[in-house]
């Protein structure tokens, strides 16, 4: 779908990248239409072209995002194998360019990767078959969606680039914003708007797409550090090495151990890993994150995140077969081992 109105005659470059693309975007979990799902059937939808029309529009946004989310991060794998960014770089290499001219080619390929992804979802979101008001109100959310994201995927590529510890209500706020807000919120609010449903299930929903989305986010950023690389599909160094503004961090700068955490992750004083002071030392960062208790802490904070979003839920406006229905999302955020 993304790849059928290239035009002809680019060369093998733009058919090796395109068939890269479509590798890459084919293994998610399927989240985000789950609840789409979950939410359209229980607020009345029936139509099953909207269903499907919307699920692979949620889906599509998804992929787009995760391929500029390794692109600002400098991820070449994702979900245990090479993405789109890594592929092109090998490829380059494989093809006699120069470690930088290949890495150039690789990010490039990455920005515009996820660039026709995004096209391709708005383009299915802006065709969804429902009467004109109803697509106006969608695209609203939509818009307003992938507005949040970006701004948070930039505050966190900022912060991790400054180096300086965040504080845990400004790392939440990226949270909400990069995740949840089109992870979850999206998904949950789009499922009213197109079934027709009562405009009072949207607040409640809304809430809940927020702390819940958030909670996906932290226990990401635990598992980031502390997952196994063969479990999540990608490395257990990268969030450490540039230093990403999460809640781990947040509540380490807080404790007496703060210091040596510091030291471990290159040292904003002693000068960073692209300088002559300390490099990072992933594994002792990690077990001085343990020692000092930010991921107990952090856990308990997407513990306290499910509660809010449940609390929220439980809404007169929100049917019970729906809170039913989202339940297992709930309680999967905590259970997450990818």
């Amino acid at each position: 779908m993304t790849s059928r109105d290239l035009p002809d005659g680019l060369g093998p470059a733009v058919d090796d990248w395109a068939a890269d693309l479509d590798r890459t975007t084919r293994s998610g979990k399927g989240m985000r239409s789950a609840l789409f799902d979950a939410v359209y059937t229980h607020a009345g939808g029936r139509d099953e072209s909207v269903r499907a029309a919307a699920c692979q529009a949620l889906e599509l946004l998804h992929e787009a995002f995760l391929v500029h989310d390794d692109v600002a991060d400098g991820d070449d794998h994702r979900r245990g194998r090479p993405n789109l960014q890594g592929r092109t770089t090998t490829r380059g290499t494989e093809q006699g360019l120069s470690r930088e001219a290949a890495a150039h080619v690789g990010m490039v390929g990455g920005l515009l990767g996820g660039d026709l992804l995004l096209v391709a979802a708005m383009g299915e979101f802006a065709r969804l078959p429902v009467p004109g008001p109803v697509l106006h109100r969608a695209m609203a959310e939509v818009e307003r969606a992938v507005v949040a994201s970006i701004a948070g995927e930039y505050a966190d590529v900022h912060g991790a680039a400054h180096g300086e510890p965040t504080t845990q209500e400004h790392a939440l706020a990226i949270g909400a914003a990069k995740t949840a807000a089109y992870s979850v919120t999206l998904p949950m609010v789009l499922g009213v708007v197109l079934a027709g449903g009562p405009e009072e299930m949207i607040p409640p929903l809304r809430e809940t797409g927020r702390h819940l989305g958030t909670a996906y986010q932290v226990v990401d950023d635990v598992l980031g550090v502390f997952g196994d690389p063969a479990v999540t599909g990608k490395s257990n160094e990268g969030d450490l090495v540039r230093r990403a503004p999460t809640v781990l961090l947040a509540f380490a700068s807080t404790t007496d151990l703060w210091p040596r955490v510091d030291v471990a992750l290159g040292g904003t004083d002693a000068g960073r890993a692209d300088t002559d002071g300390a490099r990072p030392d992933p594994a002792a960062a990690r077990a001085l994150l343990a020692e000092c208790g930010a991921r107990d802490h952090a856990l308990g904070i997407a513990e306290d995140l499910v509660t809010a979003a449940r609390a929220a839920l439980d809404s007169p406006a929100v049917p019970h077969e729906l809170r039913s229905a989202l339940d297992p999302h709930l309680a999967t955020a905590l259970e997450r081992t990818r």
